[in-house]
């Protein structure tokens, strides 16, 4: 069973047993407890987003020419291109850090992404949320020689207590989408 069929099947039964709990739990509670109750739910749920979110970076758009040459996906003369594009829904809002070979590193969320101009040859990239309890980390090496550009997908998947993070590399047409569909970010520690 994949786990979006395990958490859809979670999901459903927390609903039924709900419907059927729930007004004789009701019974049980006065109304002051009740809401005394949903305040403190809601408020737990506030609490949790914003610790979620309290690792996120504001990261700078790139402007409108890096842009044109980012979506135009020619590496210069001698080089190699790396992106790491970020689409989905799963913690859209959850920063990831991403680092290229132990020296640049950038923070992307959903519909952003990162490009690097790199030397041909291997290269290694991490990455792992902001709030690294919150999912597993994950890295890839890629080979990428000169004149060639890699699109990496970087995304969450969302398990029963943690995600992971997974990166995958793209082919050419699912690629060219993933780079016109998200926003160019500048890298925190330009790649050298």
């Amino acid at each position: 069973m994949s786990k979006n069929a395990m958490w859809l099947t979670i999901i459903f039964l927390a609903a039924i047993f709900g419907a059927f709990m729930g007004p004789s739990l009701a019974s049980i509670f006065s109304p002051g407890t009740l809401l005394i109750l949903s305040v403190l739910l809601i408020g737990g749920v506030v609490i949790f987003c914003f610790w979620a979110l309290s690792s996120n970076k504001g990261g700078a758009k790139a402007d409108d020419a890096a842009v044109a040459n980012a979506r135009a996906m020619q590496a210069p003369e001698g080089k190699a291109r790396i992106y790491i594009a970020r689409r989905g829904f799963v913690a859209a809002l959850q920063g990831m850090n991403i680092t290229l070979d132990d020296a640049a590193r950038g923070q992307i969320k959903s519909g952003q992404m990162l490009l690097a101009d790199v030397a041909p040859g291997t290269h290694r990239i991490q990455a792992a949320t902001a709030k690294a309890s919150l999912a597993r980390p994950s890295e890839i090496e890629i080979e990428v020689g000169a004149g060639g550009v890699v699109v990496i997908d970087a995304m969450l998947e969302m398990g029963a207590l943690k995600g992971d993070v997974k990166l995958t590399r793209l082919d050419s047409t699912k690629a060219r989408e993933n780079v016109h569909a998200t926003k160019l970010m500048l890298w925190e520690v330009p790649p050298a």
